[in-house]
């Protein structure tokens, strides 16, 4: 059974240092300067960039500390769409989400984009941060849908997507190709769910 957006989210809370969202495990908020040295040894491993074509390769410190500002100012505008992804019990940084990502497209839908830096592989850790997410675009943001595309390739992605209840609803035509060089993507979407009064 496929889990609902929220299923493991506790809750999300507006800070002096913009939105927490926690989860069982997790910490989702935004990024902080003492982040960049994992930011940067996480993001710069190529078997992340190799998935995720927004992810520069080699990443840089200069990367790391744009990137970094960037969230921040997001945060700052009190309605943010980017978050680090840390543990909770150390606030230790080991990965990324939001739904500011690439459409692929060019589309104006709303786009899911995670990762978590290799280490941290096979602990549910994105489908939590994934799950959490979801539910505060559609509770918080307002938003009707999301959506994602991932490699073709990228199977592990593909099912944090569909755990998170994103159902596959075909191929896009990429406006610019994978890192693999792939042209086409799966694409999927979850429309907010209804709910009764």
């Amino acid at each position: 059974m496929a889990s609902r957006p929220g299923d493991d989210a506790v809750g999300a809370a507006i800070g002096s240092s913009g939105v927490v969202i926690e989860t069982a495990r997790l910490r989702i908020r935004s990024y902080r300067d003492a982040d960049l040295a994992d930011l940067v040894g996480l993001a710069g491993d190529w078997e992340i960039a190799r998935w995720v074509g927004t992810i520069p390769h080699p990443y840089t410190e200069a990367d790391g500390r744009e990137w970094i500002a960037r969230v921040q100012e997001n945060h700052a505008t009190g309605r943010p769409r980017r978050f680090a992804i840390a543990l909770k019990k150390t606030d230790r940084l080991i990965g990324g989400v939001g739904l500011d990502g690439t459409t692929g497209d060019g589309s104006e839908e709303p786009a899911l984009g995670y990762w978590v830096g290799q280490p941290y592989w096979g602990n549910g850790y994105a489908r939590e941060a994934t799950a959490a997410v979801i539910d505060y675009g559609f509770r918080t943001l307002g938003l009707e849908t999301i959506r994602a595309y991932t490699d073709p390739g990228n199977v592990a992605s593909q099912k944090v997507l569909l755990h998170c209840g994103l159902q596959n609803v075909g191929k896009i035509e990429l406006l610019k190709p994978t890192h693999h060089g792939e042209q086409r993507a799966p694409l999927f979407r979850i429309s907010r769910p209804e709910v009764s009064a």
